[in-house]
């Protein structure tokens, strides 16, 4: 199912939004007109990460320091990957694909 999340102006460039869809915490990062959704949980004991500092198109988790790119969702300190949703724009308009 496609949830309508907000209007793309409304996530900062080049960093993060925060935001509740059916109970489920995301983030979104848009780095020019490509947006990336990811579920706001470190993959290292699943605090979130929307508090980190995003510097370089990588977010850091506040908690232990875990560094997660940006448009892959690949952690840079193990193999793991941010879990990831689906993102459609259209017109202004940005929707997340919640199943």
């Amino acid at each position: 199912m496609w949830v309508e999340i907000t209007a793309l102006n409304q996530i900062p460039e080049s960093d993060i939004l925060k935001v509740k869809v059916e109970g489920i915490s995301l983030i979104l990062n848009r780095q020019g007109t490509n947006v990336t959704c990811y579920r706001n949980a470190c993959t290292h004991l699943e605090y979130p990460i929307d508090m980190g500092k995003v510097s370089d198109g990588i977010i850091t988790c506040p908690f232990h320091k875990f560094r997660y790119k940006l448009d892959t969702g690949k952690c840079l300190n193990s193999p793991d990957f941010l879990e990831s949703y689906p993102v459609k724009i259209e017109g202004d308009r940005v929707f997340v694909e919640i199943d």
